[in-house]
């Protein structure tokens, strides 16, 4: 059936010409010009999203948002808001009364046509900034692979952003975010405060920037408070910018292993097994799609069957699974306790737990491409061995996935 689309716009001309781009792509659209008919066509039409804009007159745009938000018939339709008004106030606003995206006129077809899609398909996309562990690796023998520490981002509807961890690979997000010239809501999530997990953080431009607001996510350490862990890195004696120095709206949320809401999604944590204290993170749209994260965990041969059941039962069905899958099999001996999986243990878990596809993460820094080769075609074949219908990759930095 083809997904509805009405376009509530003053100006004739940019509505009907992106009534016509939208039909083309094989949706049902139809326009509305007079904001006071507004709610009578949704409710006759019914409309899987509306497109929404601002300055209007009669009923400007955000007292129609308003009304939509407040009518709980319309829970599950979409709205983005397209407007001329580039501010950030605006956006911000628009997205705390519960728009699902926002745009700025005039609009590019093939960029509309892109968020609507991900909208209507309620997508979550995953993209690798850094899979490498303990140090970072650049070099002609990590190009296929990358040599950035861990950062993984998640995009999602109405403009969220999750991020996990502040490794070196979170720089290159932060220039991409920055070449955009747009403010950003993130959620940044850090499994453990190891270097190779925070050492990004200092260079992650949005900090710099004024409009942006970012929200650190994890856990303290002993007598540490999370903020103290973070900022400790930042002190003068190690670098010349202190966290009190940020331009951004920058907060710090404790979290401890449990059951979460942030930004009407559903965040579990779990206390994985790793020096210190170190958390699992899985994130569950409203449609139900979900990504694991799951690194610097060591997954035992003898295993701790109380812990690796839970485990189990956490992981269970998940989308996207990334695991730290750090040594082959015959390295794991000489590595027992230092916090990482020999990867045989990492395809015996997603087998058992069914997920959908699994990216083997937090490659070894004396891994090269041909190393990391050789364990994804490992992955590969353990899978198909077992008559599994679960895909097998190793994490590749740049590489960009949405389900």
């Amino acid at each position: 059936m083809r997904k509805k689309i009405l376009i509530i716009d003053d100006d004739v001309y940019v509505a009907e010409l992106m009534a016509n781009y939208l039909g083309a792509a094989d949706y049902e659209v139809i326009t509305v010009n007079d904001s006071t008919l507004a709610m009578g066509k949704i409710g006759s039409f019914k409309p899987d999203l509306i497109i929404l804009d601002l300055m209007m007159p009669n009923i400007p745009g955000m007292s129609l948002l308003a009304q939509i938000r407040n009518d709980a018939t319309l829970d599950d339709v979409k709205v983005l808001v397209c407007s001329a008004k580039g501010f950030w106030y605006d956006y911000r606003t628009c997205l705390e009364a519960g728009a699902d995206g926002y745009l700025v006129k005039p609009v590019r077809p093939e960029e509309s046509l892109t968020i609507i899609t991900n909208l209507l398909t309620d997508a979550i996309k995953v993209t690798f900034w850094g899979t490498r562990g303990s140090i970072a690796r650049p070099g002609k023998a990590t190009l296929k692979y990358g040599g950035n520490t861990s950062c993984v981002s998640v995009e999602l509807t109405r403009d969220r952003l999750f991020v996990f961890d502040a490794g070196t690979g979170i720089v290159d997000l932060g220039h991409s975010l920055i070449a955009t010239n747009r403010r950003y809501k993130i959620n940044l999530f850090i499994s453990h405060p190891h270097w190779d997990h925070i050492q990004g953080l200092p260079f992650f431009q949005p900090l710099y920037q004024q409009g942006n607001e970012i929200a650190i996510h994890g856990t303290g350490q002993g007598n540490l408070t999370l903020q103290q862990v973070i900022g400790g890195q930042m002190e003068t004696i190690y670098f010349p910018v202190t966290v009190r120095e940020f331009s951004s709206r920058v907060y710090f949320k404790e979290l401890a292993e449990g059951d979460y809401e942030v930004e009407k999604l559903r965040v579990q944590t779990m206390n994985l097994y790793h020096p210190g204290i170190t958390l699992g993170y899985v994130v569950t749209n409203s449609s139900g799609k979900s990504v694991a994260y799951i690194t610097d965990n060591e997954l035992t041969p003898d295993r701790d069957v109380f812990n690796r059941n839970r485990l189990v039962k956490l992981l269970e069905g998940v989308d996207i699974l990334i695991h730290d899958a750090n040594y082959f099999d015959e390295e794991y001996p000489g590595k027992t306790g230092w916090g990482h999986s020999p990867v045989s243990e990492v395809l015996e878990l997603a087998a058992d737990a069914r997920v959908k596809r699994l990216y083997l993460f937090h490659h070894d820094p004396m891994h090269d491409d041909a190393a990391v080769d050789k364990k994804e075609a490992l992955g590969k074949r353990f899978f198909e061995q077992r008559g599994l219908d679960i895909e097998c990759f190793c994490a590749r930095e740049g590489h960009s996935i949405s389900i």
